[in-house]
């Protein structure tokens, strides 16, 4: 499970909800702990597809499958397409595209640092304000896990994977990532929530060669976050067929 701009997608447990599976949510270049936040001024797309390599070969060491939301969805895209025998199947759960699917990152990485320094510690302080605005009832539960994940990465490493987005999803060679992926015949499912699929920029090759485009109901971008078990429901619906 690969996770977006903000991390990491262990904070609702999805190794306990999906039990009969081996589950990996590990926290991507710059991101988690204080030694793992050096250096990320530069940061790629690359970078972390390479990192999921290591992860991959080194610790699972044989094909899986490769879930990605947001901007994990293009670095599962970017693996696959680099390392086919490695993937068993792409669960892509908004995964960004196009720039029309990178708003938000355009937005961050126009800032200069110490605006959105300060912008994303006021998200932080405000845990409620920022699941409201994302259009979530912040529940007890739901503020806990926006604490997590708001406080998982610093803003720098947002802003230079913002700028990571925008710089290497614009390119020429990532449309040719995505039309290597549909080539290889590689599973693809995509999963989006009610309210935010319209909004989701899915080019015409990838959903004509795509299993299935799945909705969850009742649910926006962060359907993980909104209604976890029923995420987790999909997502071995997937995998067991």
């Amino acid at each position: 499970m690969i996770h977006g701009l903000l991390g990491s997608l262990e904070f609702f447990s999805p190794a306990s909800r999906l039990s009969d599976a081996d589950i990996y949510t590990p926290c991507l270049v710059g991101y988690g702990g204080l030694d793992n936040r050096d250096n990320v001024e530069n940061l790629s797309l690359q970078d972390q597809v390479d990192f999921v390599k290591q992860l991959v070969t080194g610790l699972i060491q044989k094909p899986c499958w490769l879930l990605g939301h947001s901007v994990g969805g293009a670095i599962a895209m970017m693996f696959a397409a680099q390392n086919p025998k490695l993937v068993a199947g792409i669960i892509n759960v908004e995964g960004n595209f196009t720039l029309n699917d990178a708003f938000w990152c355009q937005n961050i990485s126009k800032l200069p640092a110490e605006d959105w320094s300060r912008d994303y510690e006021q998200m932080r302080a405000e845990p409620e304000k920022w699941l409201l605005n994302s259009g979530m009832d912040p529940t007890p539960e739901r503020t806990a896990w926006a604490e997590k994940i708001l406080n998982f990465q610093p803003a720098t490493t947002a802003q230079a994977v913002a700028k990571a987005v925008v710089r290497d999803t614009a390119s020429s060679e990532y449309k040719q990532t995505i039309q290597t992926v549909v080539e290889q015949s590689t599973p693809i499912y995509l999963l989006a929530g009610e309210r935010s699929k319209d909004e989701w920029d899915v080019p015409p090759q990838v959903l004509d060669a795509a299993k299935q485009f799945i909705v969850q109901s009742q649910a926006g971008h962060m359907m993980m976050l909104e209604e976890p078990n029923k995420f987790c429901e999909i997502v071995k619906e997937i995998i067991v067929r």
